[in-house]
């Protein structure tokens, strides 16, 4: 399907033309380059000729994670090589104009034809690599960053997102969230909160890796803080967006990630990760679907339910948890 043509409004025809001194409105490409699960929008800007190409984001520089992407690119940027380029950015219209990585989302390729055992392999290590460079940042390499962190506060609204979200508005399982559930949810956060913090990206998912160049790049990276080393590790290895991420594939990865980063993480702390994780990906999923109108972020919610009630049958300590999965497992059944 051929891109969808996108209409300038004349102060992004400006912004573009101040930056760009070849851009021409009538000769150049200009077609949409897909949206965000918020309320971003991107534009691919093409030179008709050259093989020049631009993303043009448009954001509500309002949101405050405007002011993040934008000083988390330029602090990281001088450290490690997987952010796109930023050439110039318009805080009274919400616009940026960045480096075009093409559209190889890491979720693409593995959709893809292309897609082998071996090849998925290769790039899901080559990933693994590039995270470890990543939680290896000096902290005080960017204060954005070190300004936020994946504490108490977070992880608990985290499962209060999937309980009101996921529990009680897509399955309509009111009853299970009891003063039990209060207390296992609040051991869970406590116990991710105490975990060693390194620098994390926070939305480490295949959506968010682009193959460029054959490089693997980040992007969505405003939401990047301190956090436990196994959070992105959960994001990437349990991603409900690929459905090749079995058991042992995805077990497979854990190992090879322990053998490189050695020390980052355990069995234990990877599976208080991964429930925290789950379990804000099925919060945003339902909520997503219910009231953004996004309705295919349904089709990964039973994913997601397989792997969450994976990671947490190994863990006795939280048997609400386990009840609570098998019967949003039991709804799907018949919802999903």
């Amino acid at each position: 399907m051929a891109p969808e043509p996108v209409l300038l409004t004349p102060a992004q025809k400006t912004f573009l033309a101040d930056v760009i001194p070849s851009f021409s409105p009538d000769s150049w490409s200009i077609t949409s380059a897909g949206n965000a699960g918020s309320d971003r929008r991107f534009v691919r800007i093409k030179a008709p000729v050259k093989n020049d190409s631009y993303i043009l984001v448009v954001w509500d520089s309002s949101d405050h994670d405007w002011r993040r992407f934008l000083s988390i690119q330029k602090d990281v940027s001088a450290h490690v090589p997987f952010l796109p380029a930023i050439f110039a950015s318009d805080d009274g219209h919400g616009l940026i104009l960045e480096e075009d990585l093409g559209a190889l989302t890491l979720k693409k390729y593995c959709a893809s034809g292309a897609a082998t055992a071996a090849s998925m392999e290769a790039i899901y290590k080559k990933a693994l690599d590039a995270l470890v460079q990543w939680q290896q940042l000096d902290i005080g390499a960017s204060a954005t960053i070190a300004a936020r962190d994946m504490d108490l506060e977070m992880f608990l609204w985290e499962s209060d997102y999937f309980t009101q979200h996921c529990v009680r508005e897509y399955f309509g399982l009111e009853k299970l969230v009891s003063a039990e559930w209060e207390n296992e949810r609040r051991a869970i956060a406590r116990e991710a909160a105490g975990l060693p913090k390194v620098c994390i990206h926070r939305d480490f998912q295949s959506e968010n890796i682009m193959l460029a160049a054959e490089k693997i790049r980040f992007v969505d990276f405003q939401g990047a803080r301190r956090g436990p080393a196994g959070y992105d590790v959960a994001s990437l290895l349990l991603d409900p967006y690929v459905k090749q991420l079995t058991p042992a594939f995805s077990g497979l990865l854990l190992e090879y990630y322990m053998s490189i980063a050695p020390g980052n993480i355990d069995e234990r702390s990877f599976k208080i990760c991964a429930l925290q994780r789950l379990m804000q990906a099925l919060g945003a999923f339902a909520n997503l679907s219910i009231h953004k109108g996004k309705e295919w972020y349904r089709a990964f919610i039973p994913v997601a339910l397989k792997r969450l009630e994976l990671m947490a049958d190994g863990q006795s300590m939280f048997p609400v948890l386990q009840e609570i999965v098998r019967a949003c497992g039991e709804a799907c059944k018949k919802k999903c």
